[in-house]
């Protein structure tokens, strides 16, 4: 979202006191600041991924999962990426929120999503890094066109504005939109998982003008709306691997599929 039209969303937003996104109460100033476009009543209905989750692809388990291991959805694959966080489940008013955000077209709930995603700082091993470089999964030109805008480019925008609140001067994150898609495919929710598996083979690619920062403590971080095969995170992250050394590249996203 630009400059002018954050200006002008907040300008609204003084005017017309704006409703929560899932139930449509006016939100109070300190709600608004805290966790725009939901109310608490609805913010506890999302259900965050918590401690137990696969180490390798992010997955969400009921029991209590090993610090490393192969779990259902990533033994036997050979995943790119070193590691996979999301913050909430793919379900319920979270799903309902994401798909009122990417198919309804309401660009403003970047700034929830955005909001919702630093739940992932809860994982340590993204304190381990200095520098991430934030890089949105792309979306082909013809799905832009479709829709107007990327999901995952805006969310991201909102993670970093809204991470440095958490991590302070300690960590410095660097939009890096890297990538571009070169191929025009079936949506990935619309296949069913053998499918998605294949779907995306050779369908992204690095912008000639990309240039890695000379500082070598950095890392990757690529950034999805929703993760559920971790297909598209290791694609990309294979296509960034392509072109340089880096020593770590991670997945994150609002959701898990």
């Amino acid at each position: 979202m630009s400059r002018l039209a954050r200006i002008s969303q907040s300008v609204k937003s003084w005017v017309y006191p704006p409703l929560c996104a899932g139930c449509d109460v006016p939100l109070t100033t300190d709600r608004q600041l805290s966790s725009p476009f939901l109310c608490r009543d609805c913010e506890d209905r999302l259900e965050p991924i918590g401690d137990n989750y696969c180490r390798i692809c992010g997955q969400s388990y009921e029991g209590r999962t090993p610090s490393r291991f192969g779990c259902v959805n990533c033994g036997g694959r050979e995943l790119v990426f070193d590691f996979s966080i999301s913050a909430y489940r793919s379900s319920g008013m979270a799903r309902e929120l994401m798909h009122a955000f990417k198919y309804g077209k309401r660009i403003p709930l970047s700034r929830l999503m955005g909001n919702l995603m630093t739940k992932v700082w809860q994982d340590e091993r993204l304190h381990e890094r200095s520098l991430w470089l934030v890089v949105p999964v792309p979306l082909h030109s013809r799905r832009i066109r479709e829709r107007g805008f990327n999901q995952s480019h805006e969310i991201a925008q909102e993670f970093i504005r809204r991470s440095r609140t958490i991590v302070g001067g300690k960590i410095e994150l660097q939009l890096f939109p890297a990538l571009k898609r070169v191929t025009h495919s079936v949506r990935q929710a619309q296949l069913d998982r053998k499918e998605r598996l294949t779907n995306l083979a050779n369908a992204y690619a690095c912008k000639r003008s990309l240039r890695f920062p000379e500082k070598n403590d950095f890392g990757v971080l690529i950034v999805d709306d929703v993760i559920t095969t971790a297909t598209t995170i290791s694609e990309c992250a294979a296509t960034m691997r392509s072109q340089a050394e880096i020593s770590t590249i991670a997945g994150i996203s609002v959701l898990r599929g």
